[in-house]
């Protein structure tokens, strides 16, 4: 199983906690852009939506049926600068994920 899978998994694995903490606009949403997993306009589709939830949820759906094969290591990346306890979190459900991103 890949990193990528590894952290995919936890994520999931966590998803009602996940969607009901975490907002993607801002940060994260610009790291997604940065590494190329969302691109931009998907990114304002996101910030657009009503709720919190709705657009995290939508940013997961997106992850989840697009193909960067990196895509869950750059959330996790994202989310180190406010929201640590959830990496903690993905990381206690998953052995020895990265925090490095393979930019292609």
């Amino acid at each position: 199983m890949s990193e990528n899978e590894r952290i995919r998994n936890g994520i999931t694995g966590m998803y009602r906690e996940f969607v009901d903490k975490v907002d993607p606009r801002g940060y994260i949403l610009d790291v997604l852009i940065q590494h190329r997993v969302v691109k931009e306009e998907i990114a304002e589709q996101l910030r657009r939506k009503e709720s919190r939830q709705e657009r995290c949820e939508s940013m997961v759906q997106e992850l989840l049926k697009g193909e960067h094969p990196q895509a869950f290591i750059a959330l996790r990346m994202a989310l180190q600068q406010d929201y640590h306890y959830i990496v903690e979190k993905i990381d206690g459900a998953t052995t020895g994920a990265l925090s490095i991103l393979y930019c292609q």
